[in-house]
């Protein structure tokens, strides 16, 4: 079964124990033995809670050849397609709008937002995010290989209900969770209080659409689509 090797691998990447991963999902070592024994599935909400501890996706634990065969591997190795793009991406969400606005630049576009990123540490790389609106927004993102885009992201997002007046700063602090597993937008989950984020994603990082959504004491208050790739 494809889910109980990669729990296996996952965990013994992360020197975790069942029994350390029982506590931290709050149940019982023999429930965690079931799982890896093949005899027994954990429901969804403690897959999201896997996957949020290993910092994999759900595609990753229970789908064949979602990214190579290494099941946990350093520097986001199952990302075979530019492994220096993805991790540039992930530092360059957690340096502009998930750090509250920074790296604002003049518009590009009548009414925009622009916020770029450059990085010592990926030299030839640069980050554009520009976006339009406000309560309702869309935008794209761009990365630049020596000044030649390589890869791209479209998103329109809304908020839909003001029940929960901090929204967006509990997105701000969802996004900057962002991790390579996943660099499009935030991590699968992520919890606040009365929060929840839940990021869904489809495809590769060369071709992909995802959905993230919001929820205030259970009533979804934001959502955002997006999708992108590589491009050439």
């Amino acid at each position: 079964m494809i889910f109980v090797d990669r729990l296996k691998e996952s965990r013994n990447k992360c020197g975790i124990s069942q029994e350390q991963l029982a506590e931290k999902l709050n149940i019982s070592r023999q429930a965690v033995a079931k799982w890896e024994a093949g005899t027994a599935m954990p429901d969804i909400l403690n897959l999201i809670e896997i996957g949020n501890i290993f910092q994999v996706s759900l595609d990753y634990l229970l789908r064949e050849n979602i990214y190579s065969s290494k099941a946990i591997a350093t520097e986001c190795e199952y990302f075979c397609i530019a492994c220096d793009i993805v991790n540039f991406i992930a530092d360059a969400k957690k340096n502009t709008y998930a750090n509250f606005g920074a790296g604002k630049v003049e518009p590009s576009r009548l009414a925009s937002t622009d916020l770029a990123y450059e990085s010592k540490d990926f030299k030839d790389y640069k980050y554009l995010d520009t976006y339009v609106g406000g309560a309702s927004f869309s935008g794209t993102e761009v990365v630049y290989f020596k000044d030649a885009p390589v890869w791209s992201m479209n998103y329109i997002g809304r908020l839909l209900s003001d029940e929960g007046t901090h929204t967006f700063d509990f997105l701000t602090s969802a996004l900057a969770n962002v991790d390579c597993t996943i660099p499009y937008r935030g991590p699968a989950f992520f919890r606040n209080g009365k929060y929840i984020y839940v990021n869904s994603v489809t495809g590769e990082f060369d071709w992909f659409q995802g959905l993230e959504k919001i929820y205030y004491e259970d009533e979804l208050v934001y959502e955002l689509v997006y999708h992108g790739g590589i491009v050439k």
